[in-house]
């Protein structure tokens, strides 16, 4: 004897695909938010290297105190007898 499928079985299963509906949905929305603010991080990287490439040189300068001690002790050693 073939069964026929009966509403509530119909029902469910547009209920099923309702629900699923509304969650990929939701996913959408999540997924849209996420290019978004990878699209901001690269828009922001890329001006962000053209502003760097237009400053000017820095020239960096070291303050030395004192001199390393072992040019201390090689000048000591060229003044002994």
């Amino acid at each position: 004897m073939l069964r026929k499928p009966t509403l509530t079985n119909r029902f469910r299963r547009r209920e099923w695909l309702r629900r699923f509906d509304r969650i990929v949905g939701d996913l959408n929305i999540l997924l849209l938010m996420f290019a978004i603010g990878l699209a901001t991080l690269d828009l922001t990287f890329v001006v962000t290297q053209r502003v760097i490439d237009r400053l000017p040189q820095v020239t960096r300068v070291v303050d030395v105190g004192q001199p390393a001690a072992s040019a201390r002790l090689t000048a000591a050693q060229s003044n002994l007898p």
